[in-house]
């Protein structure tokens, strides 16, 4: 019975079989989490570098006069609401 065995059998981790996990099991499960923090934490660095990046762009466009202060003022809110 397929049913049993994934739902009611003590060798099923997901299922209170925890007793069969080996510490090799353990550890690719950490390492998977310790993945996964690292990747979240690596893409929230990145989007904070692009929209600095993006600010000090639009911060010489003024500067430099090639936009308005108006632009400049719009194109600004658009990039912190990101």
């Amino acid at each position: 019975m397929h049913g049993y065995w994934w739902f009611g059998s003590e060798s099923c981790p997901f299922w209170g079989g925890y007793r069969y996990l080996s510490f090799w099991h353990f550890g690719v499960m950490i390492g998977v989490v310790i993945g996964v923090v690292a990747l979240i934490i690596w893409a929230i660095k990145r989007y904070k570098i692009n929209s600095n990046n993006a600010l000090a762009s639009l911060k010489l466009l003024y500067v430099n006069g090639d936009i308005t202060e108006e632009e400049y003022l719009k194109r600004k809110n658009v990039i912190e609401r990101k």
